[in-house]
């Protein structure tokens, strides 16, 4: 499952690995779009700059053009980087802000010597429009910081720049604004920065909502494809309303154990070991995987849970983890389904001159431990118990009763009515002190005998 906590206020280092990862793809596409917008821009300016008169301003065409050329090459060197080794590079949003910024005040200096000079710097708008532009395109690594940083660092040149014209050009310094003519107030052109400045928390504040966004987004899409994720894993051995109830309340199914109520089934093929024998090992495989495919659909549409696969045979839960109605009749149907289906399959392979399958089953019913049961490494959801070892014995039983399905006196009572049945008497189980009742339950299209019928003696033991 995510984190609980809340990914907004974790730093880079503690969001999940997957968030982490789009947000830098984030960034990085943040970086591509700025760098495409660093390169259309200087391309145009220095168009503009070939184009025009360079007679007028020598000094300050070479600093603007000088400042082109590098920036362009900045350009090819970022897209180079990115194309070429496709990454994450945390250091770079800060490296390209630097440059952006100061290459921008690298041409306010040299306008400083064109034309109007410092007038055309502070009160003409497109230098600093300009600069507040790329103030904002911070914001689009969607970091805060990045924000920030770009705020503090517009704040800082355009201070230290200020403080040059103070101290290099020939400008008289006035109490009011002046709009015409000559003279600037130092207030005025403070305020000029410090609203430029204030562009870059603005792009803080916008990668923060971005930010936000994306994390929310993320973090919900992660979320439903690791429920998809959970949910494929669980359909695997649970039926779709046990998967359900799983996943909408996964509390209720405890790390330890907890005592219930369960119907244990077992099947098993027989004589699997003399078969195998005379197949591929392929075809084993195939053979297995075709048969567990059609006895797992039938013990989830009958409600079981499959808990695990066991060689040749499987072991299914009825009423575990959650209670079900009549789970004794669920199972005994489901091992009466499993024989109709069997019956299918082997027409399919005697038609392809493979011998046919025979299965046993064995079903019991009581009070287990079910739990997640293992190491801290591994560990997997089943139950233990003595009535687990009893289901198991019934269904071992079946090669040498002669019959396919044989259930518990507990069993038996709860199906009476429901199915038809014949007792086999008492009988001495290994692990058992007494020997105890055991019923066949007939299949659908067979008489059942009107006598009660022992086919051993109470002294007879089975594994």
């Amino acid at each position: 499952m995510l984190e609980t906590k809340n990914p907004r206020f974790s730093p880079p280092a503690q969001l999940p690995e997957e968030i982490r990862a789009i947000l830098q793809n984030q960034e990085m596409a943040g970086e591509r779009l700025v760098n495409y917008v660093r390169s259309g821009f200087a391309l145009f300016s220095l168009s503009a700059s070939l184009l025009g008169s360079a007679k007028e301003a020598p000094a300050a065409n070479l600093v603007f053009r000088s400042m082109l050329y590098a920036w362009l090459a900045y350009s090819a060197v970022v897209w180079l980087l990115l194309r070429l080794r496709p990454r994450h590079y945390g250091w770079l949003k800060y490296l390209s802000i630097t440059v952006d910024i100061s290459f921008l005040y690298l041409a306010m200096v040299g306008s400083l010597y064109n034309h109007s000079g410092v007038y055309e710097v502070y009160r003409g708008p497109m230098a600093w429009v300009i600069l507040a532009a790329f103030n904002i395109m911070a914001g689009l690594r969607y970091s805060v910081l990045a924000g920030l940083y770009s705020a503090g660092l517009v704040g800082a040149c355009g201070a230290a720049f200020l403080t040059y014209v103070n101290a290099t050009m020939p400008v008289p310094w006035v109490e009011s604004a002046v709009y015409v003519g000559e003279g600037l107030n130092f207030e005025e052109c403070a305020s000029i920065v410090l609203f430029t400045a204030l562009t870059g928390v603005f792009s803080a504040v916008t990668a923060w909502n971005s930010r936000k966004l994306i994390l929310q987004a993320a973090t919900e899409s992660l979320a439903r494809d690791r429920l998809e994720q959970d949910r494929d894993r669980l359909a695997k051995y649970f039926s779709k309303d046990v998967v359900d109830l799983v996943l909408n309340n996964p509390e209720s199914i405890g790390l330890g154990g907890q005592r219930m109520h369960a119907t244990v089934l077992f099947a098993d093929i027989r004589n699997f070991t003399q078969l195998s024998t005379m197949m591929q090992p392929e075809e084993v495989v195939d053979l297995l995987n075709r048969y567990f495919s059609i006895m797992v659909e039938i013990v989830f549409k009958n409600g079981g849970t499959l808990d695990k696969f066991l060689g040749d045979g499987l072991m299914a839960l009825f009423g575990v983890p959650y209670p079900l109605d009549r789970p004794e009749e669920r199972a005994v149907r489901t091992s009466l389904e499993m024989l109709d289906a069997l019956q299918t399959m082997n027409r399919e392979l005697e038609a392809k001159g493979m011998l046919r399958l025979d299965i046993g089953v064995g079903i019991n019913c009581g009070a287990v431990v079910a739990g997640n049961i293992g190491s801290s490494q591994r560990h997997e959801y089943t139950v233990i118990g003595d009535t687990v070892n009893l289901a198991a014995r019934l269904e071992a039983l079946n090669k040498e009763t002669r019959t396919q399905i044989l259930v518990s006196a507990p069993v038996h009572q709860a199906i009476q009515g429901a199915f038809r049945t014949r007792t086999l008497g008492p009988l001495r189980i290994r692990g058992k002190p007494e020997p105890i009742e055991v019923f066949a339950v007939l299949p659908s299209d067979v008489v059942p005998e009107p006598t009660r019928i022992s086919l051993l003696p109470p002294s007879t033991s089975y594994p």
